[in-house]
């Protein structure tokens, strides 16, 4: 039986919340129809830093890959390590920058295998959804996902934690130099799949099995994309965060007459 390649359609936003300005940040770049990678940061600092900071690893993560774009964990992890490097020269560089810090969270697109891998440090996450089903996810470096791990907190209950923000890990504020997460086995995607990276001004609103009807009830990615801007919308606080996102379909390209990567994204205005 022949295998085709995939296609992935993807569309993004990133919207200020109940705040006055936007630290987060989206990126999306491809090599040779081959390799993509999509990316998302969510900043933190104050006086503009956390913008600098999630613009940096965007823009930092992109160059490296495009650098060298093979498909592998290594390409992930050199990813998110030199854009730790670079916010931390950058730190170094303005006082008004010095406390900046960015979350990261990347997907890594084999099209021709029809396989991708996840990477991330901090609490922006990557989830891959078949149907209604979550069935990969990335990992949060959280206080909360500590008590967690440890048995001392139920998981299900994990939003509601008062200090659910609380990073031990992210770029910029390591100081326990833990390593990102990489899956190292790629997941296999398979036609009507979808991929959500989403910084936390979305996911702690919407929970996960929220998050995978979502995507079951969405014919398309665009659709996909508006119904999760307004769930947020509807139930979000006053002075919410910032909340992100890329929402991705894959499609099975069994034509001859199209391009085998078939890539179209759409980036909305900020709102």
């Amino acid at each position: 039986m022949t295998t085709h390649p995939l296609r992935i359609d993807a569309v993004s936003f990133s919207y200020g919340g109940g705040r006055a300005y936007n630290e987060d940040a989206v990126g999306d770049i491809e090599a040779f129809g081959a390799v993509r990678l999509l990316v998302l940061a969510d900043g933190a600092g104050g006086q503009g830093g956390g913008e600098v900071a999630a613009q940096t690893a965007v823009a930092v993560a992109k160059d490296e890959f495009i650098g060298l774009p093979v498909f592998s964990p290594d390409t992930l992890r050199r990813c998110m390590e030199k854009a730790d490097a670079a916010i931390r020269v950058k730190q170094l560089s303005d006082p008004r920058l010095s406390r900046m810090a960015s979350t990261i969270v990347a997907l890594l697109v084999n099209y021709q295998r029809g396989q991708v891998l996840l990477g991330n440090l901090g609490d922006s996450r990557c989830y891959v959804f078949r149907g209604a089903e979550v069935v990969a996810r990335s990992y949060d470096h959280s206080l909360v996902q500590r008590f967690i791990d440890a048995g001392l907190y139920p998981v299900e209950k994990l939003r509601q934690h008062p200090k659910r923000n609380v990073l031990y890990a992210s770029l910029g504020a390591n100081e326990e130099g833990v390593d990102p997460y990489v899956s190292e086995v790629p997941v296999k995607l398979m036609s009507g799949d979808g991929v959500l990276l989403c910084s936390d001004g979305v996911w702690e609103l919407l929970d996960d099995v929220v998050l995978a009807q979502l995507h079951a009830s969405s014919p398309t990615v665009e659709i996909w994309r508006d119904r999760l801007v307004d769930a947020v919308r509807a139930c979000m606080p006053a002075g919410h965060d910032n909340f992100s996102a890329i929402t991705a379909r894959c499609l099975s390209d069994g034509s001859s007459d199209e391009e085998p990567d078939g890539v179209r994204t759409v980036q909305p205005s900020a709102k």
